[in-house]
């Protein structure tokens, strides 16, 4: 199966059977899962509800990564880490005010410890961990709102099962937000445990695996 076509990677072929479209808003079963540039969002009033128990996000690390992912969805316009990443926590701080997961790179990771702090945020802890089973990279806890304590020690873990341990030992989280939602390992691993996801993901063709997931699930998808 080709993997790219006319600029765009394709990521199998998910959204030909779940054809999701730029600006659109889909559901699945309880899930909501939208097509959105978070660059041009001001708040998140298509999910449906204001706040959100918690949030656990990877998103690009650097400036790099971030137009790798807007050239992969076939888009030529060039973005900035800094303003990228102020945009994300920003609109973190609005809806999602109690616990937050951010994973990141060490280029960047004091740069964003102190931005969540200039957003009247609180760095709660910080984890060495890895990605790949592999390499190091770090999982960032923080809150907007009086800190709690976590009994878990993420550290040396892989990221493939950091967001099923954040929300197994987090207390009181039933909906669960990602701002950079990919092919849906955030998405994925809320629903196995019973908790709602609410998402959003600039390439649609790799939101789709997502929805291709819920499907094989049994849960109903609808466009809203």
């Amino acid at each position: 199966m080709k993997t790219f076509e006319e600029g765009k990677w394709l990521y199998g072929d998910s959204w030909e059977r779940f054809p999701i479209n730029d600006g659109e808003v889909w559901q699945a079963g309880k899930n909501v899962i939208a097509v959105k540039d978070l660059t041009n969002l001001t708040q998140l009033d298509f999910f449906g509800i204001p706040h959100f128990d918690m949030s656990y996000i990877d998103p690009p690390w650097n400036t790099g990564n971030i137009n790798s992912f807007y050239t992969k969805a076939g888009f030529s316009e060039k973005k900035e880490f800094e303003s990228f990443i102020e945009k994300l926590i920003t609109l973190i701080s609005i809806h999602s005010p109690r616990i937050n997961y951010l994973e990141m790179g060490s280029q960047n990771l004091d740069f964003v410890m102190d931005l969540i702090i200039s957003l009247n945020g609180i760095v709660t802890n910080v984890w060495k961990i890895k990605y790949y089973q592999k390499h190091p990279c770090f999982l960032v806890r923080y809150t907007f709102e009086a800190p709690s304590i976590i009994d878990f020690d993420f550290t040396g873990i892989d990221d493939d099962y950091t967001p099923r341990f954040a929300m197994q030992f987090e207390l009181n989280v039933n909906s669960v937000l990602d701002l950079c939602t990919g092919r849906g390992l955030t998405g994925r691993t809320a629903h196995s445990l019973g908790k709602t996801f609410f998402g959003t993901e600039l390439n649609k063709r790799r939101l789709a695996c997502l929805i291709d997931y819920y499907n094989q699930q049994g849960l109903t998808i609808q466009k809203l």
